[in-house]
């Protein structure tokens, strides 16, 4: 998954089967590895029989698509590879030449294990795989502790949170995740990229935020919502307030509150100002 995983609260016992969990999702899910289930399903063509845990993860995705009116989509696979996400991260190097290859969400049909994926269409499934390893993590706790992917965190217990511009929150429960442009970017050509596409274009998006926290009651909600609000622009914090969900967006360095972070952090004192 590319990120630092951070466990608190774990028996030596737990702890393994947290790291047994993260390894297990890496090995299914990776876009990077060749051998993955993923990779298999892309390559394939039609119908194709998947693993359980495969399928409850495209569920999410659907079920995530659905709730954001098509704004978080699993279909956006072969966007992110014609941007220039074509590697682990870490190897990415700057391209030359404009991106020219433009790469909509495209449709899947799911019945039960059975899996269609016309030609053309990739999945990538792994902001949806993260945000749920989190939370399937966090039930391995037998006691109060957290768990932290990449910053993406949730919690049995009041943890202090770092916020993407060096303040901080206190996280009572439920879950904190942020989505934003600011560490996975590259270049190519004269123009930036990042890993998060705009459905409609296939682009990356041209959002005025840079980064995106929301507050939920699991990390998988939080993490649904921030993209969506993130990709939203504009409409980002009233989409959130709609749903009572606290967000917290990043504009040219600046913190704007949506009205339900604001009651949400003055109803209790926060970690800091």
């Amino acid at each position: 998954m590319g990120c630092e995983v951070v466990v608190d609260g774990a028996s030596a016992a737990e702890f393994g089967r947290i790291r047994a969990l993260f390894t297990e999702r890496e090995a299914v899910f990776s876009r990077f590895r060749p051998e993955s289930e993923l990779n298999a399903v892309n390559a394939g063509r039609g119908a194709r029989f998947v693993s359980a845990l495969f399928a409850r993860m495209v569920e999410a995705a659907l079920r995530a698509r659905e709730q954001t009116g098509g704004l978080v989509d699993p279909t956006l696979g072969a966007a992110l590879e014609a941007s220039g996400y074509d590697r682990d991260f870490d190897r990415i190097e700057p391209v030359d030449g404009p991106l020219t290859s433009v790469v909509p969400a495209g449709k899947i049909e799911f019945y039960g294990r059975v899996l269609v994926v016309p030609c053309g269409v990739k999945l990538d499934l792994n902001g949806v795989v993260k945000a749920a390893a989190v939370d399937d993590a966090l039930r391995l706790l037998s006691g109060p502790g957290f768990v932290s992917a990449g910053g993406d965190l949730a919690t049995r217990g009041e943890v202090d949170v770092a916020l993407p511009d060096g303040g901080a929150v206190r996280l009572v429960s439920g879950g904190l995740a942020t989505s934003g442009r600011t560490k996975r970017r590259w270049s190519r050509g004269d123009a930036e990229q990042h890993h998060l596409i705009d459905p409609a274009t296939g682009r990356p998006s041209t959002t005025l935020w840079e980064e995106v926290t929301v507050c939920g009651a699991n990390c998988f909600a939080a993490d649904v919502a921030a993209k969506a609000a993130f990709l939203l622009g504009r409409d980002g914090p009233d989409w959130l307030d709609e749903r009572g969900l606290p967000g917290r967006f990043l504009a040219e360095g600046r913190p704007h509150e949506n009205a339900s972070w604001r009651a949400s952090v003055t109803a209790r004192e926060p970690a800091c100002t």
